[in-house]
């Protein structure tokens, strides 16, 4: 099962980790690329994580809508709602937008690559 995993971080270690790879960028020093999402607080991914778009991602896995405008048909919500909420889980990685090539108006295609999420809280 494919599993994508958030992860609280307090504000001073993502501070600390900001201003090092601004270092770096300022130096053009390599980085590594980071590939994990982050969060300040449990309440930041509370705000992210809302019920609407984890109903959304659900509907995405298992009903594999062709186009946003069919995504928003199954929510039952407004598309302009549906697709900034698309828009955000999109730049966090969370959805794969892709457009499809034999639809005359060039649909885009919302797809979800795992079964779950974890959220990593340390204490």
């Amino acid at each position: 099962m494919k599993v994508v995993t958030f992860r609280i971080k307090d504000e001073d270690s993502a501070m600390q980790e900001f201003h090092k790879a601004f270092e770096a960028a300022r130096h053009r020093g390599a980085m590594a690329p980071k590939s994990k999402v982050y969060f300040t607080s449990l309440e930041a991914a509370r705000n992210f994580l809302t019920p609407k778009r984890l109903a959304l991602l659900r509907l995405i896995r298992l009903r594999r809508p062709r186009s946003i405008y069919e995504l928003a048909k199954l929510a039952q919500r407004s598309f302009p709602s549906v697709f900034k909420d698309v828009d955000r889980l999109a730049k966090h990685g969370l959805i794969g937008l892709s457009r499809a090539r034999n639809s005359a108006r060039r649909a885009v295609h919302p797809t979800v690559a795992y079964q779950a999420i974890n959220l990593w809280i340390s204490v």
